[in-house]
């Protein structure tokens, strides 16, 4: 079963530079941000997924720099880099099909 990593300000560059790589970017005390974490668990279990997607996430209160470095003004913030640039973002919940549709586009 796959898993969504955390990532850290100091890591954030390193983690996101190769491939196709989706980051949550939240709070912890969001409930909109436990909504969306719910279901981009559920899309990091789908093997298909998985093997051409990294699931990542940034908690934003605990990790500030990058989330301001990239303007990310609230949470839950998900965006796609691919090869290490941002090619898609979303502000908000979304269905899994929406986030899987999301992803879809980019391979």
């Amino acid at each position: 079963m796959a898993t969504i990593k955390p990532i850290h300000d100091t890591t954030y560059e390193q983690e996101t530079r190769n491939g196709l790589v989706l980051v949550d970017f939240r709070s912890d005390w969001c409930p909109p941000c436990t909504a969306v974490d719910r279901v981009l668990t559920q899309l990091a279990t789908e093997t298909r997924l998985t093997q051409q997607v990294k699931f990542t996430s940034v908690t934003v209160n605990r990790e500030p720099l990058i989330a301001q470095a990239i303007g990310v003004q609230s949470t839950p913030t998900v965006i796609l880099k691919k090869d290490g640039r941002i090619v898609d973002a979303v502000i908000g919940p979304r269905s899994v099909r929406e986030f899987r549709a999301l992803i879809m586009k980019h391979f």
